[in-house]
């Protein structure tokens, strides 16, 4: 694709194509081709500007880690021939971006619902720490 701004057509084939990619994505739990992120450390330290999803041809990577990380590989390409590079970039990292924010905001009423099953479970810590005896 040159890199003259895209007519209507050519945004709905760009837009389409990123649908299909991201849904292909969400399907096989990965955030992008060669990226499946796990674990709450490691997603809140993932840059969204500086993400470098697995390279294929790593030598560690499994048959099956293969299969799994590069799943989307055909959707990926299509996305890529449809919209310019700088969409697809700006599009990879804005997905990025919603899923840390997804899981944050996870994280977050998750605290929130632990919090009011037990109302008074920060003051009964409190309480207890103040009658425990301390070590110097």
């Amino acid at each position: 694709m040159d890199s003259r701004p895209p007519l209507k057509p050519q945004r709905g084939r760009c837009w389409a194509a990123r649908d299909a990619y991201f849904a292909c994505l969400d399907s096989h739990g990965l955030w992008l081709d060669g990226l499946a992120v796990e674990g709450h450390d490691a997603i809140v330290a993932l840059d969204p500007q500086f993400v470098k999803p697995r390279d294929e041809s790593d030598p560690a990577l499994t048959a099956a880690d293969r299969r799994k990380l590069f799943a989307c590989r055909q959707a990926k390409e299509v996305f890529k021939s449809e919209c310019l590079a700088s969409w697809v970039h700006h599009f990879s990292v804005l997905r990025v971006k919603e899923l840390q924010t997804k899981h944050l905001v996870e994280v977050q009423l998750a605290k929130e619902k632990q919090l009011q099953a037990s109302p008074d479970a920060f003051w009964d810590k409190v309480v207890k720490e103040a009658q425990s005896p301390k070590s110097n």
